[in-house]
């Protein structure tokens, strides 16, 4: 099984290296408990981590990832270990930022841009059901975009789906009593991987911005 000694071999220089150089910082954190500054809401395969993309250190992040970096309404059932990831988050860990990071070449809004996401034989029924929380930036980019490349329409839905991850957010009742309080601040960023750059999206003019 070469990609499972691939891991010990890597998990061997990262004990011999890197681990040593984080030691403290890692103690420091179990020691005083878990208290990250920023959520961050991100798609299983981003290619990079946020820890990595952010350069933060042990600790400072609390992440979530699924298929698409997406987070769906309030109340919606059949998605509990998300949900309470999101609650703990904010409830307990008391996060100050989140950010909802959507990346370029995603996999997942790909499967949902595909013929496969409306095919009756396609996709499973879950992972339609899970793809569906962001349906209508497909249908508006379908609709939209129809002249437009396949590579342009998926461009277009990555950014999309990051604004209706933002809007749903908006729908829970806790995210939404903290930042009235002006305890929490809401961020949607998207990073391109071939290019290394960040782009976050300005509510005023419905943009997304470089961040530089």
């Amino acid at each position: 099984m070469p990609d499972i000694t691939k891991l010990a071999n890597g998990f061997r220089i990262f004990k011999a290296t890197t681990f040593p150089k984080q030691k403290e910082i890692i103690s420091h954190f179990l020691e005083q408990g878990q208290k990250p500054t920023t959520l961050v809401i991100s798609c299983c395969d981003i290619k990079l981590s946020p820890a990595e993309i952010f350069a933060t250190n042990p600790g400072e992040l609390y992440v979530i990832n699924n298929i698409g970096g997406m987070i769906p309404k309030y109340g919606t059932a059949g998605i509990h270990g998300i949900l309470s990831a999101l609650e703990y988050a904010v409830t307990t860990l008391e996060v100050q930022n989140i950010v909802v990071l959507g990346h370029s070449k995603c996999d997942g809004i790909k499967m949902m841009m595909s013929d496969k996401f409306t095919s009756t034989n396609g996709l499973s029924e879950s992972m339609k059901t899970w793809l569906s929380v962001a349906s209508e930036a497909r249908d508006a980019v379908k609709k939209q975009m129809a002249d437009k490349s396949e590579d342009e329409q998926q461009a277009s839905c990555e950014h999309e789906s990051v604004i209706i991850s933002l809007r749903n957010l908006m729908t829970y009742p806790y995210i939404s009593k903290r930042l009235d309080q002006n305890k929490l601040n809401i961020f949607g960023w998207h990073f391109d991987t071939e290019t290394g750059e960040m782009t976050g999206f300005n509510a005023d003019t419905a943009f997304f911005d470089p961040i530089s």
